[in-house]
């Protein structure tokens, strides 16, 4: 995927954030359903086989649901963990933006992104005003889109010179 700024970078990995809480919801709901699901009989029914028969047909639409939602949760998870880099670097501790800007400017992209937290959640995590958490997150985009992503991911760039 290709992104055109830091921003629509962020905000397709805050989806990617909402999707996976979703989807494991409904895996949540899909497994629930099936333990409540009758299992398939495998006796010859000579009256009301029409039950029989949808049973599993049911049970394979679940399972190809069940596959289908998880591999939105694993393509969701590349793309948070692409941020977590950019943000804090490959490794998580040595790199990223959090190295070529104060950390709490990282934390603040990430409360607000990954987090999936309001302004006013951001700003009382951050101990800032909330004009003051948007500034943040507006400077720590300016230097990602000045550096480019990949290279704010090694933590290289603008800050080194």
């Amino acid at each position: 995927m290709q992104f055109d700024s830091a921003r629509s970078f962020f905000e397709a990995t805050r989806d990617a954030v909402h999707d996976a809480d979703l989807c494991r919801r409904e895996l949540q709901a899909l497994e629930e359903g099936a333990l409540r699901m009758p299992s398939p009989s495998f006796e010859v029914q000579v009256r009301g086989g029409r039950r029989a028969d949808r049973i599993p047909t049911r049970v394979a639409r679940l399972v190809d649901r069940e596959a289908a939602l998880h591999q939105r949760i694993e393509e969701d998870y590349a793309l948070i963990d692409s941020a977590c880099a950019v943000l804090y670097g490959s490794d998580g501790t040595s790199a990223g933006l959090a190295t070529l800007a104060p950390p709490s400017w990282s934390d603040a992209i990430y409360h607000r992104y990954l987090g999936l937290r309001t302004w006013a959640e951001v700003a009382a995590v951050m101990g800032v005003s909330v004009s003051y958490a948007r500034k943040l997150v507006r400077a720590a985009f300016d230097i990602a889109d000045a550096n480019g992503l990949a290279a704010t991911v090694a933590g290289t760039g603008l800050a080194e010179g």
